[in-house]
C-alpha cells in the first residue's frame, strides 16, 4: 500500500470501523446504519486533506473505502477509528465503466506521467440504435435524438460532485461522447459513475491483437468443419456491463451485435445461423459451426470488427486430488440465517437429484436443471443432454438435464484414471447448500447454505467407448453462465455461481487468453449483481492458478486443511501473489495431503451411489463451494447489496486472516469465518 500510495500519491484502502457486525445485524441495516455512518465521518476528519473526499463507498456494515495519500496512511495506522487496514479488493467490483481494452490503464499511465489527462468520456445514454461499419466504427442511426440523450445525461454528470471538476469540455456531435481535462481524484470518480460507460484518452486505439488460431483450420481441414466462437471488438459505445445500462441500450447494443455478426456471415457466403446457448448478442460472441472453406474464407477477409476466433474445444475437469465446524457455521445457522431465497448454481458434472441431502422432508431443492454439452467428432466427446439439440444442448429447465452420468462402468474407469468423478457435482453441491437428513450418516452434515435452492447445470460431454475420456468445453461453460444471466430480473440478484473445474494449463495472471475468454461474461453478471466463484486448482503452485478461476472478477478459492484451526495452505493448492490477478482470493477448507500425495483429511459430501452415500474428497473444488455458500447466504441477509459490498464485509468481519508464504515473500489471504452471534 505504501509503494502505491508513494507512486501515484494515493492509494486505495478498505478500512474496518465496526467488527462486530454480524449477519444477524446486517439483516436490520436501518438500526446499525446511524451509528456506522457517523463512525465513518469521524475517520474522514480524522484524516482531513489526506483523504480524497470522493470517492468513498460505505457498504453500511462496517466497512469504507478511501483513497489516502502517504501522511493518511499513518494516520490510519494510529487511529483508533480503524480497525483493520487492508488494500481495497473490491475495488474491481466498484469500476462502472468498460475497461477490457486497456484505455482505463492508458488514462492511468498519463494521469502518473502528467497529472493530468484529456480523456474521451463515453456518456452511458439510454439506448439509441447504431451499427458497426466495416472499419468498426460507430454510426449512429438516429442523429436527431443524439443531441438530446448527450445533453441530458451531461447535464446529470455536471451536477454531481465530480462534474464540477471537469474543464475543457466539447461535446462530439456524431457520438455520445464528451471531452473532458481531468485530474486523478476526478478519474476515480468517474470510474464508479453511474452516467459514464467508458473513460479513454483522447485519441486512444484499441491495440488488442485479433486472435485467429491456426487450430481452427487444422481442425476444419481434417474433419470437414469446425464449432467456433467469434468475439467482436464492439465498437465505441460497447461494454460488458449491462447491468448498469438501461434495458433499451442493452437491446440496442445486441441488435448492433447481431447485424455485425450477419454482415460478416454474408461476407463469407455463409447462411445465416441459429443462435446457441453460448451465443450471446449482448455481449458480442457468437458460436458457429463453419465448414473448411467459409473458415477459411473468414481467415482470409479478417474483419477488423472479430476480436477473436475460439475453436470450442476442451479446456476443463473435475480437479481431484467436518468443514463447517471450524468456519462457526452453526452460529450463523442457530440465528436462523441459512440462505433462504438464495440460489445456487453449480456448474458441474450434474447432480444425483434423488440425494437425501437435495430433498430435506422429501421436496427438492432444485428449481431448475440445465445440461451443455459438445458433439466433438476430433476427440470422439459426445454430449450426454437429454432431449439435446444440434449443439448438444438440452432446452433449458428440460427434466433430468442435470443428471450425473449413470454408466458405472465409465465413472469408475474415468475416476482411476484420475480424470473424472461422476460423483463431483453431486459432492461440489452438497458441500455448498446440502441439508442434513436423519438418513444420512453423520446425521448432522450440512452444507454451508442448507437452505438456498440448487441450480445444477451440467457440462461435462463423455467419451463412453475406450479409451474412456470427459472434458468441458470453452463454449458450454459459457452456455451455462449465460443461461444464469438470462434467469437474472432486473433489481434481484439471488443467485451465486460456483465452477469447481480447472487443471487445463496454469496463467499466472488474469491477462492469458485463457482467462479474458470468460471476462465479459463475468464482468456483465456482476454488474448485476451475481458473484462467480470458482476453484484455483491442485497443481501445489504458489505462483500460478488454473483457468477459468483466473478470470478477472471471479473470486479466486484456494484450500486449507480441512482441521480444527484451517489455516494451513493444503499442499496441493494452487495460489499466488494476489497484485497478479483481478479479483479477490479467498481460503476454505479443502482437505490435506502429505508430501506423498497421502489423504490426511478431506471433507466429506454428497456421493452418487445412492441417495444417503456420502464420501469424503480433498481439493480446491471442495474448498471453492464453501465460498460459494457463505456469500449467499451473506446475500440472504442483505439481498440488496452489490457484490463488492458483500465481499467487503467478507474480506473483513467475515473472515480470518491467514499468513502464507510465497516466492515472493509473505502474504496475507482472508479464510471465511462466520462471526459469533
Amino acid at each position: 500500500m505504501l509503494d502505491s500510495a508513494r507512486s501515484k500519491g494515493v492509494v486505495r484502502v478498505m478500512v474496518t470501523l465496526d467488527d462486530t457486525v454480524s449477519i444477524e445485524k446486517m439483516s436490520d441495516l436501518d438500526s446499525i446504519k446511524p451509528s456506522l455512518e457517523i463512525k465513518a465521518q469521524q475517520l474522514l476528519d480524522v484524516l482531513g486533506n489526506d483523504v480524497f473526499s470522493y470517492p468513498v463507498w460505505n457498504n453500511r456494515v462496517g466497512q469504507i473505502g478511501v483513497y489516502v495519500n502517504e501522511n493518511g496512511l499513518e494516520k490510519l495506522k494510529m487511529s483508533e477509528k480503524a480497525i483493520s487496514i487492508q488494500p481495497d479488493r473490491t475495488h474491481l467490483f466498484r469500476i462502472r465503466v468498460f475497461d477490457e481494452d486497456g484505455s482505463v490503464d492508458k488514462v492511468e499511465d498519463s494521469l502518473s506521467q502528467n497529472g493530468f489527462a484529456e480523456v474521451e468520456l463515453i456518456l452511458n445514454i439510454e439506448g439509441i440504435e447504431y451499427d458497426l461499419d466495416q472499419g468498426n466504427d460507430t454510426i449512429i442511426r438516429d442523429q436527431a435524438r443524439l443531441g438530446e440523450l448527450v445533453a441530458e445525461k451531461l447535464q446529470k454528470l455536471q451536477n454531481q460532485p465530480v462534474g464540477h471538476e471537469l474543464t475543457n469540455i466539447s461535446i462530439d456531435s456524431a457520438l455520445p461522447k464528451a471531452h473532458a481535462h481531468i485530474d486523478r481524484r476526478t478519474f476515480y470518480a468517474l470510474l464508479e459513475s453511474e452516467e459514464v460507460r467508458a473513460i479513454r484518452p483522447v485519441g486512444f486505439q484499441d491495440t488488442r491483437k485479433a486472435q485467429w488460431p491456426e487450430e481452427v483450420l487444422e481442425e476444419a481441414k481434417e474433419y470437414g468443419d469446425a464449432e467456433i466462437l467469434i468475439s467482436l471488438r464492439g465498437g465505441e459505445l460497447y461494454t460488458s456491463k449491462t447491468g448498469y445500462m438501461a434495458e433499451s441500450a442493452v437491446r440496442a447494443q445486441a441488435e448492433a451485435h447481431q447485424r455485425t455478426f450477419e454482415d460478416i456471415l454474408a461476407a463469407i457466403g455463409s447462411p445465416r445461423v441459429e443462435a446457441s446457448a453460448s451465443t450471446s448478442a449482448e455481449l458480442g460472441y457468437f458460436n458457429a459451426k463453419l465448414n473448411y472453406n467459409e473458415l477459411a474464407q473468414l481467415y482470409t477477409y479478417a474483419d477488423p470488427r472479430i476480436l477473436s476466433v475460439e475453436l470450442n474445444k476442451v479446456v476443463a475437469r473435475t480437479t481431484l486430488t467436518n468443514s463447517t465446524s471450524a468456519l462457526n457455521m452453526a452460529s450463523a445457522w442457530g440465528a436462523g440465517y441459512r440462505a433462504a431465497g438464495q440460489y445456487i448454481v453449480v456448474i458441474d458434472n450434474g447432480v444425483r437429484k434423488t440425494h437425501a441431502m437435495f430433498n430435506p422432508g422429501g421436496v427438492s431443492k432444485i428449481s431448475h436443471e440445465a445440461c451443455y454439452g459438445t458433439d466433438h467428432t476430433p476427440s470422439g466427446l459426445m454430449s450426454i443432454c437429454p432431449n439435446k439439440d444440434s449443439n448438444g444442448d438440452s432446452p433449458f429447465n428440460q427434466l433430468n438435464a442435470s443428471m450425473y452420468l449413470t454408466n458405472t462402468t465409465v465413472c469408475n474407469a474415468l475416476q482411476s484414471a484420475g480424470i473424472d468423478n461422476c460423483s463431483h457435482g453431486s459432492h461440489v453441491a452438497g458441500i455448498a447448500l446440502g441439508h442434513q437428513s436423519p438418513n444420512i450418516s453423520p446425521s448432522n452434515l450440512q452444507g454451508i447454505a442448507p437452505d438456498a435452492f440448487l441450480i445444477p447445470v451440467q457440462v461435462f460431454s463423455y467419451k463412453q467407448t475406450t479409451p474412456y475420456n470427459a472434458g468441458v468445453f470453452n463454449v458450454d461453460i459459457l452456455a451455462a453462465l449465460n443461461a444464469a444471466n438470462g434467469a437474472i430480473t432486473s433489481g434481484i440478484n439471488p443467485f451465486t455461481i460456483n465452477i469447481s473445474l480447472g487443471g487445463f494449463g496454469l496463467v499466472s495472471n488474469s491477462a492469458h487468453a485463457s482467462c479474458t475468454y470468460y471476462a465479459s461474461t463475468v464482468a456483465n453478471l456482476i454488474s448485476k449483481g451475481v458473484p462467480v466463484v470458482a476453484a484455483t486448482g491442485n497443481d501445489g503452485s504458489k505462483t500460478q492458478i488454473d483457468s477459468p478461476a483466473c478470470a478477472a472478477g471471479i473470486i479466486k478459492v484456494s484450500s486449507v486443511s480441512n482441521d480444527t484451526s484451517a489455516t494451513t495452505l493444503s499442499l496441493f493448492a494452487n495460489i499466488a501473489s494476489q497484485s497478479s490477478f483481478s479479483g479477490p482470493f479467498l481460503l476454505a477448507p479443502g482437505g490435506q495431503t502429505n508430501s506423498s500425495g497421502g489423504v490426511v483429511n478431506s471433507v466429506t459430501s454428497a456421493h452418487r451411489t445412492s441417495n444417503t452415500a456420502t464420501t469424503a474428497l480433498p481439493g480446491t473444488s471442495m474448498a471453492a463451494p464453501h465460498v460459494a455458500g457463505f456469500y449467499a447466504l451473506v446475500k440472504s441477509a442483505s439481498p440488496t447489496s452489490s457484490v463488492a459490498d458483500v465481499t467487503a464485509w467478507i474480506m473483513s468481519t467475515g473472515s480470518i486472516p491467514v499468513t502464507i508464504s510465497l516466492p515472493g515473500g509473505n502474504q496475507t489471504f482472508r479464510r471465511i469465518h462466520s462471526p459469533a452471534f
